[in-house]
């Protein structure tokens, strides 16, 4: 029986390595390290419990223009990151490249926690600019009203603070937590502050703030598609449950998609829709169910009218033409059971020509077991071109794919026999 799981296994690593594109780590952390401003600093911090790498999770990754990459370390289960958003220096500790806190310490360290950033878990670059999300939590706490941060990268200066309403961060119950946001430009970047429309994720209250800044409208959108569906959680055979709403979000021609962290499908809506307001009956309506996803997803991307996002029980990723309904329209671009565990963050830069990401072992750190001495967050990069050409090539059958959907049916069939197996025997 042994040997027969582990011929399985070989089995299913063979199928879903064909012709993947090649995916390049840029940099690997065991745990987050700052680049304190003293050892004075750093012991504070932790005497205080404000600083414990055991808690540290990098999150989200965002590359700017000028090379710049931007890590995220929310507070979602209380204190323990000194620092929320920070950029990675060339600078290297025990426990990996340095993280440089942003936009300096005194954003983070301010007595008046308002006033700097108290938590962010992911950020948007958009016209040079950086969107920072700060939902203003520790933990359960709210400790200040939320809002929306844009700095200009040219010089790191903040430009401008859009404010969040209590009452459309959260749902009728009070609960919410504001964790993506997403921004549209409908022309070029001359006028973005007066034309962009900012969409932002509440994760836990499973909803949608849609700001327009043409009409300076804020409002809230729910829908029954929105909420946790699926909250069982099987990463690298450690299982645990985690409920969780709206997570990820994308936007091809005029059309947003969506999915929540805790589901197995992709959903889409008209952006013109969404500006409407509307209610939840209207907006199940018109929300119509794009990819249905044999396990849970991290964050979603696009590329022309091609979804990416990832798979946690294969640990992988994909690539989906939404424009087709052929069975070849998916395909497997990367696979890896140690390196691609839950695959966080994944966005596109046009500029470098690249699809950028980052993952961790989110598994761990909700059960306890992260092991710091081991490598538990990687940055990645994969070529833009390489994989369009994968995802509409393998469609118009110029390129037999690597993993149709009978492989897909086979690949996920025996990753369970073996997650069962182990979670019954190991």
């Amino acid at each position: 029986m042994k040997y027969s799981l582990f011929a399985l296994l070989i089995l299913v690593m063979a199928i879903m390595s064909r012709e993947n594109v090649e995916v390049k780590y840029i940099y690997e952390w065991k745990y987050a390290a700052y680049a304190w401003q003293s050892q004075e600093q750093m012991e504070v911090a932790v005497a205080s419990g404000n600083y414990n790498p055991k808690k540290c999770l990098l999150y989200d990754a965002s590359k700017a223009d000028d090379g710049r990459v931007f890590i995220t370390i929310p507070r979602e289960m209380g204190p323990g990151s000194p620092a929320t958003l920070a950029t990675v220096t060339d600078v290297m500790g025990t426990g990996g490249p340095l993280l440089s806190p942003y936009p300096n310490w005194s954003w983070h360290t301010s007595r008046c926690m308002c006033d700097g950033i108290v938590n962010v878990h992911r950020t948007h670059i958009r016209c040079n600019h950086l969107f920072v999300l700060d939902n203003g939590k520790i933990g359960l706490d709210q400790i200040c009203d939320p809002k929306l941060l844009i700095f200009n990268l040219e010089d790191d200066t903040l430009i401008k603070t859009i404010h969040i309403p209590i009452e459309l961060a959260t749902n009728q119950t009070g609960f919410g937590l504001l964790v993506t946001p997403l921004v549209y430009v409908p022309g070029n970047c001359s006028r973005f502050l007066d034309e962009m429309i900012v969409f932002i994720a509440d994760m836990q209250g499973s909803g949608l703030v849609v700001y327009d800044a043409s009409t300076k409208r804020m409002c809230r959108v729910e829908s029954d598609y929105m909420k946790p569906t699926s909250t069982f959680v099987s990463v690298a055979n450690e299982n645990f449950t985690y409920v969780g709403g709206i997570f990820s979000m994308t936007i091809i021609y005029d059309d947003l998609y969506y999915g929540a962290v805790s589901g197995k499908e992709i959903y889409k809506i008209k952006m013109k829709t969404l500006l409407e307001c509307p209610n939840k009956e209207q907006a199940n309506k018109q929300s119509k169910v794009v990819i249905k996803l044999s396990s849970l997803s991290g964050q979603i991307a696009s590329t022309g009218h091609a979804i990416l996002y990832s798979d946690s029980l294969t640990m992988s990723i994909l690539g989906t033409n939404v424009c087709t309904k052929s069975n070849k329209n998916t395909v497997v671009l990367a696979q890896d059971f140690e390196k691609l565990q839950t695959v966080c963050s994944l966005k596109v830069s046009y500029f470098f020509n690249e699809v950028t990401g980052l993952s961790n072992r989110f598994q761990r750190q909700v059960l306890g077991t992260m092991d710091i001495y081991e490598i538990n967050f990687r940055y990645f990069t994969m070529n833009l071109s390489e994989v369009q050409n994968k995802i509409f090539k393998s469609v118009k059958g110029d390129m037999i794919s690597p993993t149709t959907t009978n492989d897909n049916f086979w690949v996920s069939w025996l990753l369970n026999v073996l997650n069962e197996y182990f979670y019954i025997y190991v």
